[in-house]
């Protein structure tokens, strides 16, 4: 049975919070992993709407951290897919920090996350195609289908610490 494929915007997702000094440093900036975390849920929601289906991080790449994030700041993640494949999706997610009291902006971080798509079995399972609307969208899908071909020439092994 063929899925029914989806549009980009489908899945598009917007998560926003503000920054709790227990999310912080002593210099009163975010945590790099509070903010990996809150990209990683929203690519998660991404991918589990664009699949329906339970959806796992596989791997994280070209992680960039542009600009600090301060206690305070309300943080919006934007999601949206570039590629899919069989049962994998790579989602580009995007966090900007707002300046409450200023109404100034910042893009913060930017990085692309690949979800498996899993069957009641752990297993993985097939997702729908995306339709791709323009040609940003197809641009992005071939610079996501590169980005796929090289992951899989190159596995990443596990490494032990030296110490």
């Amino acid at each position: 049975m063929e899925l029914a494929g989806k549009t980009i915007a489908e899945s598009a997702t917007t998560l926003s919070q503000i920054i709790l000094p227990s999310q912080a440093n002593p210099a009163g900036t975010a945590h790099g992993g509070e903010l990996l975390k809150m990209m990683d849920n929203c690519a998660g929601a991404c991918a589990t709407r664009h699949s329906r289906a339970i959806v796992v991080t596989a791997a994280i790449d070209n992680i960039n951290f542009h600009a600090p994030v301060f206690v305070g700041n309300l943080v919006t993640c934007k999601a949206h897919l570039t590629y899919v494949s069989n049962s994998s999706m790579e989602v580009a997610v995007s966090l900007e920090a707002e300046d409450l009291l200023q109404g100034t902006k910042e893009c913060c971080m930017t990085a692309y996350f690949t979800f498996v798509a899993l069957d009641m079995n752990r297993r993985p399972q097939k997702v729908p195609p995306l339709i791709l609307l323009n040609d940003m969208e197809k641009e992005e899908f071939e610079a996501g289908k590169r980005r796929s071909q090289e992951r899989k020439a190159n596995p990443q092994a596990c490494w032990l610490s030296l110490y």
